[in-house]
């Protein structure tokens, strides 16, 4: 089985990817949680440096991460022009303007989704993006091909 389709990745799309392997990480978690318990500090003690500390903690993170997608889908070629994704037993090969690469289900670590987009990570920080809007009525398909090629334990996307 085979399927290819066409993607073009913006600040949504980016911002959404961000998100999920920001809030993944240990570090951003426990930020988080210390700003929530600033926030509980600051109506039990009414310290007034407590809130901007906690704004700081919470709001910070996901800010920083819109300011680098707008950044990325502007600066980045291949998400400007677009992708093209053809996904095989082989592996996924992408292609943006005259450049291609294949990558093998072997190199592919996991597969998750959220609401807007499913990701297959090549590495700690990068993945394969394919958005839900792109896919359309590939969206069967691309699942399909994506947990009959990788091990069980690897896709973690609600079907």
């Amino acid at each position: 089985m085979e399927t290819e389709f066409d993607v073009s990745i913006g600040v949504g799309t980016l911002y959404d990817y961000k998100m999920q392997t920001l809030y993944k990480q240990p570090v951003t978690i426990i930020m988080t949680a210390i700003g929530c318990l600033m926030i509980y500090g600051f109506l039990t003690l009414h310290q007034w440096y407590y809130p901007v500390i906690a704004a700081i903690l919470i709001l910070y993170p996901p800010m920083d991460m819109l300011r680098l997608s707008v950044m990325q889908a502007k600066m980045v070629p291949a998400f400007k022009n677009g992708l093209h994704y053809h996904l095989s037993k082989e592996g996924i090969k992408v292609r943006s303007g005259e450049e291609e690469q294949l990558v093998s289900w072997e190199n592919c670590i996991k597969a998750t989704g959220t609401r807007m987009s499913y990701f297959v990570y090549t590495g700690k920080k990068t993945a394969f993006i394919f958005p839900k809007e792109c896919m359309k009525e590939k969206t069967e398909d691309v699942l399909r091909i994506i947990s009959t090629n990788m091990a069980p334990d690897k896709v973690k996307i609600r079907f």
